[in-house]
């Protein structure tokens, strides 16, 4: 293993966003808020599940965003045209944070505004958000050299 990062969702602003609606539904006493307030707690629950593992080996990347994804999946390093380390806009060039869709690719992340995107020889990519994106573009050019 080269490289490994993994990530979750630690923004305070959204773990605000997610229990202001359960503080208030316990404040408030009425029995019909109870099933609204297990939705809001089952909710909150997977969202501290949810995690993105990046890892690069000598056969490629590896990246698993759960639960999402059950399994890991790779993209192998004679699949990689280039990689570059870069600064994004989440909202704007992708439309937030999770697994995101583009024109000709892919985004995975979960918080930050920095990461990798990995240009595939058949003209996709896959955008890897990464607190250590420097480290991850090192990782991933190293083993497109062996």
């Amino acid at each position: 293993m080269i490289f490994r990062e993994v990530q979750k969702f630690t923004q305070w602003w959204v773990w605000l966003i997610l229990l202001l609606p359960v503080i208030f539904l316990l404040s408030v006493e009425d029995p019909n808020y109870n099933f609204g307030t297990l939705i809001l707690i089952v909710i909150i629950i997977f969202f501290y599940l949810i995690e993105l593992k990046v890892s690069v080996n000598s056969q490629g990347i590896h990246y698993q965003f759960f639960p999402f994804h059950l399994n890991s999946y790779i993209i192998k390093k004679n699949e990689i045209e280039k990689i570059e380390a870069l600064k994004y806009r989440p909202l704007s060039d992708y439309g937030g944070w999770g697994i995101r869709y583009a024109f000709k690719g892919k985004c995975y992340n979960v918080k930050g505004n920095l990461g990798v995107k990995v240009f595939l020889k058949n003209g996709s990519y896959v955008l890897f958000g990464s607190q250590k994106n420097k480290e991850l573009e090192r990782a991933l050019k190293q083993i497109i050299q062996q």
